[in-house]
């Protein structure tokens, strides 16, 4: 097959990869949501916090794409806006800290029949940073946080672990109440011009959860999005954190169009059971720690393994230095390819 160079912009070489066509090069990319690189040598300038200002959420978008040179717009940059309809409180943050859930609504399992969610006002900003984001060269990513992540906010973990083993049918129907409302936020965010969906679930690892909990509570649920996502013509890729050795073959029944995983993860184990392309997975330790000749190597690894997306592990450390991104992303930029 012939392979196209030099003539793609971003936005198509991301999309024929995950179309299943070979390109010039691999995409090199940071996605937004829990794995952004709106790190602090990037928003440290800006005015407003980017986290709930849609001038400033616009204006990081763009700075990471132009300063570290990874090849996409993504939006938001934190994974706590899923979780404000379901009347959570939440800490804003700032600039340079992440907003955080202060307080979880542990009455919410009392009325679940009774909920109507609908969206918060960072929501919104969500959508209209996205409207102002589209355009034809840069691929533009809405960012969902996963159902076990978003369950797992709205009230204290524990008690939802517990409540799969000991009332499996509430357990499930808390699921789908929140999997029903990213649907509906997923969707919107399509239509407000998002070419791409991807969804982060660190609360859904295969060493929390287990091979059994995670086939039965959470590949029905990862099935009901993808398929929505599908439905308007959009792909979406599918973020796992930690160890997925237990979980590696169940996400084949995911609907994912990728699979992003850990630096925990070895990318030729993964491409062994895997049968959509792989995105990863440069170390972020190492990517806000490690010397600049390790970054290139392990970028470097990462695409002789096999990798079709390149991107950092996992989520970055707001102290990740820029020096050390763009030397990942000038590394797949620079590379030499057969």
């Amino acid at each position: 097959m012939e392979i196209k160079k030099d003539i793609l912009t971003e936005k198509q070489r991301l999309m024929d990869v995950l179309n299943g066509k070979k390109t010039d090069r691999p995409p090199v990319i940071c996605l937004g949501g829990m794995m952004n690189a709106a790190v602090t040598e990037v928003v440290e300038g800006m005015k407003k916090n980017h986290n709930s200002d849609v001038d400033a959420m616009v204006e990081a978008a763009v700075k990471v794409h132009e300063i570290t040179g990874f090849e996409n717009y993504g939006v938001p940059f934190c994974m706590t806006i899923e979780s404000e309809p379901f009347d959570v409180e939440v800490d804003l943050g700032s600039k340079l800290v992440e907003p955080r859930i202060t307080k979880y609504n542990e009455d919410i399992l009392n009325h679940l029949d009774e909920i109507k969610v609908k969206h918060s006002k960072r929501a919104l900003v969500v959508l209209e940073a996205i409207s102002r984001l589209k355009n034809d060269e840069v691929p533009v990513i809405g960012n969902i946080t996963g159902p076990m992540s978003v369950v797992t906010s709205v009230i204290e973990p524990t008690d939802y672990y517990k409540m799969m083993r000991k009332d499996k049918v509430m357990a499930m129907k808390f699921l789908e109440v929140v999997t029903d409302y990213l649907i509906k936020f997923a969707t919107e965010r399509i239509e407000s011009g998002a070419d791409l969906i991807v969804m982060f679930d660190p609360s859904a690892t295969g060493e929390i959860l287990g091979k059994k909990n995670f086939e039965e509570f959470m590949i029905p649920m990862y099935k009901k999005i993808s398929e929505a996502v599908h439905e308007k013509g959009i792909k979406i890729i599918i973020h796992i954190c930690g160890k997925s050795k237990s979980i590696l073959e169940s996400l084949n029944e995911s609907g994912a169009d990728s699979l992003s995983f850990d630096s925990a993860v070895g990318i030729r184990q993964a491409k062994e059971v895997i049968q959509v392309p792989i995105m990863g997975n440069v170390s972020t330790q190492l990517l806000d720690q490690g010397e600049e000749d390790m970054v290139k190597l392990h970028t470097e690894a990462a695409i002789k393994d096999g990798t079709s997306i390149i991107s950092p592990a996992c989520g970055l450390a707001m102290s990740t230095p820029i020096e050390n991104l763009k030397v990942m992303t000038d590394t797949v930029k620079k590379g030499e390819y057969e």
